[in-house]
């Protein structure tokens, strides 16, 4: 069994306002942060409370957690995590601890950290980005000893780090797990990110891409340009106000060739992206190849035509002739592919129309 330990026991001077019940999409920071380890299974939630502890309990049983207070909540984060650690269960295996200011991750990041640990559930598991490290760790039952045990002036740091051959630093592509809301900048970007946790920013898509797609430099070449493509496409539309989501049309084109290498590399690179979490990008990888157009013209539309202009990682307008002669080369999928031509022609003439420009122009 596993638990999650939140700290949220601070004085939130650094912010002016008070962190955990600060609001954060529909619920508040700390009702987030419960909610997530509730979704992932962890039935043993405690939330170490301090100042404002009459205010804070409330909110935290309300959520489904527990409520353990520190009294010498003035001295420090180690002071709650070691008297939340101390209420923890027996009989766990290990434990998240994930501090209430810390709310924007993924719940994808958690499952990913859960499977890596019960493989060794003897070692420190700890998530990383981009070679930082960040929350939550997992930090295994063989360690709250040395926590509960420690003295005033002890730091969590190298109690956790103190045998470097039993941790694991697991590289993940969120980056959730290094923002706090600690200020008031802070808590503005956690609240964006939050608000688009399915979408991957740019440093995560290249995250990604550098792990999956490290000795292909050609396929990496024609994401960067498709991407550029995508986006000169979606510029002209917001100029004549179809405003479209330029960091999902960012994130979709980035992607959307992730499983190039695969067989059905669209199904394959949708299901890789719908395992981290990024729903919305998965959802234009899967159609970056086939697409039926809605009504309006929308991201996966943009996406998918900005991969029909560009030859690797060439600009090439002139698409028609491609696919003439795929079809000449691939005869017994030539209904599939003459499909795929007509989808980008009513694309085509849809975006033309809309903006009074030529493509060629457009793209230049």
């Amino acid at each position: 069994m596993l638990s999650a330990l939140i700290p949220a026991a601070g004085l939130s001077s650094r912010m002016g306002r008070y962190k955990p019940l600060l609001p954060l999409g529909s619920s508040t920071m700390i009702g987030t942060v419960i909610g997530l380890f509730k979704t992932a299974g962890i039935r043993e939630i405690i939330v170490v409370t301090g100042h404002n502890h009459d205010r804070l309990a409330p909110a935290v049983k309300a959520a489904g957690a527990r409520p353990v207070f520190n009294p010498d909540y003035a001295s420090g984060m180690f002071s709650s995590i070691r008297t939340g650690v101390a209420a923890l269960p027996p009989d766990i295996k290990g434990f998240f601890l994930l501090p209430a200011d810390i709310p924007a991750v993924r719940l994808a990041t958690l499952t990913l950290i859960r499977k890596n640990f019960e493989v060794a559930e003897d070692t420190l598991t700890v998530p990383a980005f981009r070679g930082e490290t960040g929350h939550p760790p997992l930090i295994p039952a063989r360690l709250i000893p040395a926590v509960t045990g420690a003295g005033p002036g002890a730091n969590l740091r190298q109690i956790l780090f103190s045998d470097p051959r039993r941790i694991i630093q697991l590289p993940v592509h969120d980056r959730g797990i290094l923002m706090d809301a600690d200020t008031p900048e802070g808590y503005d970007q956690v609240t964006q990110k939050y608000e688009n946790l399915d979408i991957p920013d740019e440093l995560e898509c290249r995250s990604v891409i550098d792990r999956e797609l490290a000795g292909a430099p050609a396929i990496r070449a024609h994401l960067e340009r498709v991407c550029e493509v995508a986006l000169k496409l979606a510029q002209s539309l917001h100029s004549c106000d179809i405003d479209l989501d330029t960091n999902l049309i960012r994130a979709g084109a980035l992607l959307h060739d992730i499983k190039r290498k695969e067989a059905r590399h669209a199904e394959a690179g949708s299901r890789f992206l719908r395992q981290l979490g990024l729903g919305k990008a998965a959802d234009i990888a899967a159609v970056h190849m086939d697409l039926t157009p809605g009504p309006e013209l929308d991201e996966a539309q943009v996406v998918f035509f900005a991969d029909k202009l560009c030859r690797g990682d060439q600009l090439a307008p002139d698409y028609h002739g491609r696919f003439h002669e795929k079809a000449r080369l691939l005869p017994h999928a030539e209904k599939e592919i003459f499909k795929r031509l007509e989808t980008a022609q009513h694309i085509h003439a849809r975006i033309q129309a809309a903006v009074g420009r030529s493509i060629r122009d457009i793209v230049g």
